[in-house]
């Protein structure tokens, strides 16, 4: 529910534009970068995707469906930004805790105050109108 939720709140907030105006939704790459960082460092320093704590002006909002509860990030190195004139994506070196400790992501920085970082898949989910289908058990399994 919370993915439907921000969601709809990303698609309101880009989707009342016409396309030529849709650029001023990309934030310069060292702002991005900065958001993404403070993002990753929130998650690092134990707290829950949402709202980054201590960013304001702009604030910023983590959206990343792999960053279960409980699940760790031990460090993450910033490897590069992708060319284009779309969105800002960055690839990233995420060690995480548990059996699969180094994984290889990109990161969606799009937007104003507030700004959104947002783990690629979820991106493309958002994209394509998709989310995430619960199981019978109430768990998350991958949208088909």
């Amino acid at each position: 529910m919370r993915f439907a939720a921000v969601a709809g709140l990303v698609v309101l907030a880009l989707g009342c534009s016409d396309s030529a105006d849709v650029r001023r939704y990309y934030p310069a790459e060292d702002q991005a970068r900065h958001a993404l960082e403070s993002a990753l460092s929130a998650w690092q320093g134990g707290h829950a995707s949402g709202a980054v704590p201590g960013a304001t002006n702009p604030a910023v909002q983590f959206v990343d469906s792999y960053h279960a509860p409980g699940r760790k990030l031990k460090a993450f190195e910033v490897l590069g930004l992708a060319p284009g004139d779309g969105p800002r994506v960055f690839t990233v070196k995420l060690t995480l805790d548990g059996p699969t400790p180094d994984v290889r992501t990109r990161y969606v920085v799009f937007g104003l105050d507030p700004m959104w970082v947002m783990q690629h898949d979820d991106y493309d989910m958002l994209n394509h109108w998709d989310h995430p289908m619960k199981s019978g058990k109430g768990e998350s399994k991958p949208a088909s």
